[in-house]
């Protein structure tokens, strides 16, 4: 089969096209260090990437999670804390207290102490991260105690997912966590203003009894922090490995890269001087 000047011309363009479009790609490579930047350059490994890249969002996300999730709950450690140690207080000034007289000046110091601790659970029972009260379950948008101590809160506890099927709880309900402690105080003060040194010194069994189950929701707290801690560390293992094989597919090493664009610039040249000969010898034999 005779082949035409012309059909020699276009495949020696075809090819020359060919490898300009090779030291394009070196040379980009060579620039961004990467071998993938688009679907059409290795569907196989770029679809990969793209799988990849979506668990590490994912991982971000859960990880996130995870920040917040431990912000709230360290918040609700220290004000659980906190009402342990207004409970501790309470129970003190009532084992001080020993006057029978209502009308004694101590006790009646006691007493404004006692009221000035049962606002300060209220306040407690109202603390806040941002703009969401975490003592209100699932009405966390308005103020869970109102000022006499009523609950207006519910009973449900928030879920935040942490990992693929792993959840935690952000919050304690303030029903019966607060609740039972104003609910001592409230005895305590009824006591100081009505009772017998021996009913004050009564009272303070419902303030150890609220404290126990303080500690009890202060232990689940700290639980749910350390698996957060303990997903956490999981997490950043895991999305470590899952990068590792995405840059192994998706990169170049910097100085194969730059052999490679050499390489490519070289056959160019070369190709350049074979389709010089080849025009020059053509034209030749056509002058003849």
């Amino acid at each position: 089969m005779r082949i035409s000047t012309q059909q020699m011309q276009r495949n020696l363009t075809s090819g020359l096209r060919g490898r300009m479009a090779a030291i394009a790609r070196a040379a980009a490579e060579a620039s961004t260090g990467r071998r993938i930047r688009t679907l059409s350059d290795d569907p196989v490994d770029a679809a990969q990437i793209m799988r990849m890249e979506s668990q590490a969002r994912d991982i971000d996300q859960f990880r996130r999670n995870g920040t917040f999730a431990t912000t709230k709950l360290a918040t609700e450690d220290i004000a659980l804390t906190t009402v342990r140690d207004v409970l501790q207080r309470a129970k003190t000034l009532a084992a001080a207290t020993t006057s029978a007289d209502v009308g004694d000046p101590g006790r009646l110091s006691t007493l404004a102490s006692v009221r000035q601790l049962r606002e300060e659970v209220i306040a407690l029972g109202n603390t806040r991260v941002g703009n969401e009260y975490i003592f209100g379950g699932d009405r966390s948008n308005v103020a869970p105690f109102q000022a006499d101590g009523t609950y207006v809160g519910d009973g449900n506890t928030r879920q935040l997912a942490i990992n693929d099927g792993v959840s935690v709880s952000l919050n304690h309900s303030g029903q019966p966590l607060f609740t039972d402690s104003i609910a001592g105080l409230d005895n305590l003060i009824q006591q100081l203003q009505t009772g017998t040194p021996d009913q004050v010194s009564a009272a303070i069994t419902d303030l150890e009894d609220a404290t126990q189950q303080v500690m009890r929701m202060q232990s689940e707290t700290g639980a749910r922090m350390r698996d957060i801690l303990d997903t956490g560390a999981a997490l950043a293992k895991q999305n470590a490995a899952l990068l590792d094989r995405r840059d192994a597919l998706r990169d170049v090493d910097p100085a194969e890269s730059i052999i490679k664009a050499q390489t490519e610039q070289a056959a160019l040249e070369r190709a350049y001087a074979v389709v010089s000969r080849v025009l020059e010898s053509t034209l030749t034999n056509y002058l003849r």
